[in-house]
């Protein structure tokens, strides 16, 4: 698949990452700046079931795969290729990552756009690679497939074309926990998409 399809699919999706210190014991939350928000290093994998709600009520779900898959030198710097495929390991997307002293960055169309800031504080708003992004909290207690997490909860909020929330739930140092996108109708915002961490496997 051309190189710059790639790229376009995965701008459109918008990737965001995100991620938190996690240990056998339950709720072990930790903001030590040395965490990153998230871990970039070869072979680290995470495995997501995405679920699709339609108005009619019907729900579509799938597994999606994300990978760090190599390294790569931009400019001097080295960047972390991540790959995303679908669960017969067709490849969807590939971008470049890098963890910055301030967050998380994408390398797309030959710039450095920001997906996620950390350190973070409650309150805090910054831009991101499309939407302006508010930190809504710290220290939220998220149950996924079973597993305890205590996350940053991130919320962006669009009103263009189509009217939409998005609110993401990451745990530094594991990476995003939970993905919620509403949608609103009939003056009422909808669940359209869950994105929820099934496994993950972190060196």
């Amino acid at each position: 698949m051309n190189l710059s399809i790639i790229i376009n699919k995965n701008f459109k999706i918008f990737l965001i990452f995100f991620f938190l210190f996690f240990s056998p014991a339950n709720y072990l939350f930790s903001l030590d700046d040395k965490e990153e928000i998230l871990p970039l290093k070869i072979g680290n994998e995470w495995i997501e079931n995405i679920c699709r709600y339609s108005s009619s009520g019907k729900v579509n779900c799938h597994k999606r795969i994300t990978k760090v898959t190599g390294d790569t030198l931009i400019k001097g710097k080295k960047y972390y290729i991540i790959e995303v495929s679908d669960s017969n390991g067709n490849v969807q997307s590939r971008n470049y990552y890098i963890n910055e002293p301030d967050g998380l960055y994408v390398y797309i169309k030959n710039k450095l756009n920001m997906i996620l800031k950390y350190p973070v504080q409650t309150g805090e708003i910054f831009r991101g690679v499309n939407d302006t992004i508010k930190v809504d909290s710290m220290d939220v207690p998220v149950i996924v497939f079973g597993k305890n997490f205590k996350c940053i909860r991130f919320s962006v909020e669009r009103n263009d074309k189509v009217s939409f929330k998005m609110i993401i739930y990451c745990s530094p140092g594991i990476g995003r926990i939970l993905y919620e996108i509403y949608e609103r109708e009939d003056e009422e915002l909808k669940l359209k998409e869950k994105w929820e961490l099934m496994d993950y496997k972190i060196k």
